[in-house]
């Protein structure tokens, strides 16, 4: 489906669903993010298949929440080292923080009418967590080398803490309490996609 259509689909299916039990089932982000930018009434369910072919439904409402979940979880964990937890912790966080730098951005342009399309094609050229923050902080990719200086501006250290264990911590540099970083990068993600 055109990336433009899916906006139109989770209006249609809004509509719809106003009388009637409507139930999608996709592989694509795209829709169930149209329905939380546009914040159509919905219940966004993930479908998981775990060993031995056991299935597992998950609420699955927002995804800088689970990607925070899942790294508050393996913080607690004690199956594996303190090293690949850190490792794992710190890239849950990443993927938290650009969860939200997205879901903003969208909000963002595509609010300002700027086609759907364009704005995923945008996303998708913001390879570097610099970048994809640079985008919500300054409006523009290229001012990366300026995103620690305006997170210590905005938000204070505790978000440039964050910031740069999610930037680093993923390749193994991180060596903080992982519960704090979660928490810090918690409040980040919050901040940025207010």
């Amino acid at each position: 489906m055109d990336p433009a259509k899916v906006e139109g689909l989770a209006r249609l299916l809004a509509r719809v669903g106003q009388d009637r039990q409507v139930i999608v089932f996709t592989h694509d982000d795209r829709l169930p993010e149209a329905i939380r930018r546009l914040q159509l009434p919905a219940t966004i369910w993930e479908v998981s298949r775990r060993e031995h072919s056991v299935v597992e439904l998950t609420k699955n409402d927002d995804p800088v929440r689970r990607y925070l979940d899942d790294a508050r979880a393996m913080a607690r964990t004690d199956e594996l080292s303190e090293g690949v937890r850190s490792v794992v912790v710190a890239g849950y966080c990443r993927n938290a923080l650009e969860a939200a730098c997205h879901e903003a951005m969208r909000a963002r342009r595509i609010g300002a009418g700027r086609p759907f399309a364009d704005v995923e094609r945008e996303l998708m050229q913001a390879q570097k967590l610099r970048q994809v923050v640079g985008l919500v902080l300054f409006d523009d990719m290229e001012h990366g080398g300026q995103v620690v200086g305006r997170l210590r501006e905005r938000y204070g250290q505790s978000a440039v803490n964050a910031f740069m264990a999610a930037k680093d911590g993923a390749h193994g540099a991180f060596q903080g309490q992982l519960p704090k970083l979660v928490e810090e990068t918690a409040r980040l993600a919050d901040a940025l996609r207010s």
